[in-house]
């Protein structure tokens, strides 16, 4: 079979695979994505122009190219320009249904569900700062993304942008820990685990009393990890009367080297915002971890608190994974519509490969390929 044969025959595969999760066409005639079928014929073929401007790195004269050499579809740059505009709300059908599914394979553990969520920055072309955001739920029972949302640079990072249910747990750093974002997780009968900083939000003893940082950190020695029951207050006008959220505050105090670095940090980071005065408070907790959690005590340590806290990394490496690998960073458009285009096609890629590798990871070894529970390598291969 040639070549061009073969990659028909797998484009075929995927489309049938991606049709078991939704009705391409219906959804495309919804959304407004393929009103007109003057060159461009179908639903199927609109998504693989998407995949070629975007995944596959083709500018849209290139992609207009591509797709007229190769009896695709017969348009010019600027046509594609306008089809790929209109498909946005449409891509994002697509990968929400993708999402469904890995949400519906994460429903059959009994255990907990653990959810780290983050956020990552993209910049358009020549842009020195942060244009969209990409708020992201990693599972790590899964190794793979089960919740995805695109926003402009005003859209901050919150727990109110996860779909909850009762008994989740979500993992999130500095930028979370925030009453309204921790009281909506409590609200869902989830737990949370947030790093937080000693101004990031109000804090009080159960007596009502403010915490003190310095009797806190004065006596702890390097590593040594303390807690206590804290309670979360509001703030502003829309926390007003609301009761206060019962927390466990859990602190560890970093070695040397650590802190040095992260004192470093915080000293540069000073800079930047152009401040005229660090706090001497904001050097002396950058020498420790805090967390806040909701988990009981009696289900979680301290010292577990922390360790799960650290499987962030993961979700770091999922975004690393998608930069480097896919090159999610490398936006090439200005045009805000074409942009979140182009950055849904990638995540469309992304969430088909995962679920691909999900299932090759599920399906148990032929038993010709087996050996009393060894995986048999073929001499040839050898």
């Amino acid at each position: 079979m040639g070549t061009n044969d073969s990659i028909e025959t797998d484009w075929q595969a995927l489309i049938s695979r991606l049709s078991q999760s939704l009705d391409l066409e219906a959804t495309a005639r919804a959304t407004g994505a393929l009103v007109r079928r003057r060159n461009v014929a179908d639903a199927a073929t609109l998504l693989r122009l998407a995949l070629a401007y975007g995944p596959g790195a083709m500018s849209l004269r290139s992609a207009a190219a591509w797709a007229g050499v190769n009896d695709v579809a017969s348009l010019s740059d600027v046509a594609l320009l306008k089809r790929l505009r209109g498909a946005a709300d449409w891509l994002g059908d697509i990968a929400g249904a993708l999402l469904q599914n890995a949400c519906a394979k994460s429903a059959a553990p009994t255990g907990r569900r653990l959810r780290v969520v983050d956020g990552s920055s993209i910049s358009r072309p020549g842009s020195a700062g942060t244009d969209w955001r990409l708020h992201a739920t990693y599972e790590p029972a899964l190794a793979r993304f089960t919740h995805l949302e695109i926003s402009d640079v005003r859209g901050g990072e919150s727990f109110l942008r996860v779909p909850l249910r009762q008994g989740d747990i979500v993992v999130g750093d500095r930028a979370y820990a925030r009453a309204p974002s921790l009281e909506k997780v409590a609200a869902a009968g989830a737990d949370f685990i947030v790093r937080t900083g000693w101004t990031s939000v109000r804090l009080t003893t159960p007596d009502g009393q403010r915490v003190d940082w310095n009797a806190i950190y004065e006596p702890m020695q390097p590593g040594e990890v303390c807690e206590m029951n804290v309670l979360v207050e509001h703030s502003g006008r829309k926390g007003r009367g609301k009761p206060p959220l019962p927390t466990r505050l859990i602190v560890k105090r970093k070695d040397e080297k650590a802190t040095q670095k992260a004192q470093k940090a915080a000293k540069r980071g000073n800079q930047r915002r152009c401040s005229n005065r660090l706090q001497p408070m904001t050097l002396i907790a950058a020498g420790f971890v805090m967390l806040l959690t909701s988990v009981p005590a009696d289900e979680l340590t301290a010292d577990e608190v922390l360790q799960t806290y650290r499987l962030r990394w993961q979700v770091e490496l999922a975004f690393k994974r998608l930069k480097s690998g896919m090159g999610i960073h490398q936006l090439p458009a200005r045009d805000e519509r074409l942009a979140r285009s182009w950055l849904t096609a990638h995540l469309i890629l992304a969430l088909m490969i995962d679920e691909a590798v999900t299932d090759v990871l599920d399906s148990p070894p032929c038993e010709d390929q087996t050996t009393h529970g060894a995986i048999a390598v073929p001499l040839e291969a050898a």
